[in-house]
């Protein structure tokens, strides 16, 4: 049997996708497969914290909770932090990574997924990354 991929998805990727940026297009072909059950799709909850901030900071609380609703609509499983993840990612803290983003990376790991990103420090955090264009 063929192991289904599993992708999380970092707060860059839905920031692309929903605002259409470069890469948009492959990450919507991911988000189908996910979709579709090609996939399997996760996703942090501290990415939610990140989407309502940056979408409440750049437009306004109507837009950061309509994101964010999106993304709890989906296909993709939230994971809450864990008291494991938690200590994790404080193992993998190093100085100029987000707290947020060593988050993301714990919790990638806790459930053997590649992060779906275009930040380049995943990857020496020792996660796996499905890069986009």
């Amino acid at each position: 049997m063929i192991s289904k991929a599993r992708l999380l998805f970092d707060t860059h990727a839905f920031l692309a996708f929903f605002n259409r940026e470069e890469g948009s297009a492959a990450i919507k072909k991911i988000f189908d497969e996910v979709q579709s059950r090609e996939a399997e799709g996760y996703v942090a909850t501290i990415t939610l914290t990140e989407l309502a901030y940056i979408y409440r900071r750049k437009t306004d609380a109507a837009t950061a909770r309509l994101r964010v609703m999106q993304v709890q609509g989906s296909k993709l499983n939230l994971i809450p932090m864990s008291p494991e993840i938690a200590v994790d990612a404080g193992m993998l803290k190093r100085p100029g990574i987000s707290v947020a983003d060593v988050i993301i990376a714990a919790t990638a790991l806790s459930v053997g997924a590649s992060v779906v990103t275009n930040d380049p420090h995943f990857t020496e955090l020792g996660v796996g990354v499905m890069r986009y264009p």
